[in-house]
């Protein structure tokens, strides 16, 4: 019976050994599991919110750089039009130009050949032409005339030129006779009339400018 107690003394000793240390290991497994737990739903409220800020973040530069690129392609069309736009009116004004001076050469050309008497007794002289002919130094010479006033009476008269220029190293003046067989041309109209003849100049005649001067006789 002795032998019985001292035995259950000493299972009660190792029992109360054994206890705290078990009770000790189970709570630090608990305390373990609960710390990783902790430390899980940290770490995933941490991360989520990135990613996702991320993401969004990434959206917003993708459309600005889409904006940023349709804002460039609608800069670089406006710019193509407007260099062809301005390479047009510049071939424009160029081609306006180049006329306009052709132009005034052939004016100041005119002007330096016609020196004509412009209004004599009622008739103006609207134009005097000097175009070539088919035939070398062959020249074909058309007078406009126009009546300054109304009449009843159609006009009558006559039209002398006189052709100035240089021949051999000289200036020289001829007359419509010296180069045609008429030594004039007569009109007789009401409101206009156009003269024309043909001119053969001289070979070494150079010719550089020609009166006109209209002669209307005075009534009786």
């Amino acid at each position: 019976m002795a032998n019985y107690h001292r035995w259950l003394d000493r299972i009660q000793v190792l029992e109360r050994k054994i206890r705290p240390s078990s009770v000790y290991l189970l709570l630090l497994v608990l305390i373990a599991f609960v710390l990783g737990g902790i430390s899980y739903n940290l770490w995933s409220d941490y991360n989520r919110p990135r990613q996702e800020n991320n993401t969004e973040q990434l959206g917003k530069l993708t459309e600005q750089l889409n904006i940023q690129a349709q804002t460039l392609a609608a800069r670089n069309l406006e710019l193509a039009l407007s260099r062809e736009t301005n390479a047009k009116m510049q071939d424009l004004f160029a081609e306006q130009h180049g006329k306009e001076k052709d132009l005034l050469r052939e004016l100041a050309f005119y002007r330096s050949i016609m020196a004509p008497e412009s209004i004599a007794d009622g008739v103006a002289i609207h134009g005097l032409e000097f175009p070539p002919g088919l035939l070398p130094n062959q020249y074909r010479l058309k007078l406009i005339l126009t009546q300054l006033q109304k009449r009843k009476l159609s006009l009558k008269g006559r039209a002398e030129f006189s052709f100035i220029g240089l021949q051999d190293g000289k200036v020289v003046e001829l007359s419509l006779g010296a180069l045609t067989d008429n030594k004039s041309l007569s009109f007789k109209f009401r409101y206009f009339q156009v003269l024309e003849t043909a001119v053969t100049l001289p070979p070494s005649f150079k010719l550089s400018r020609i009166i006109a001067k209209v002669i209307v006789p005075s009534s009786p």
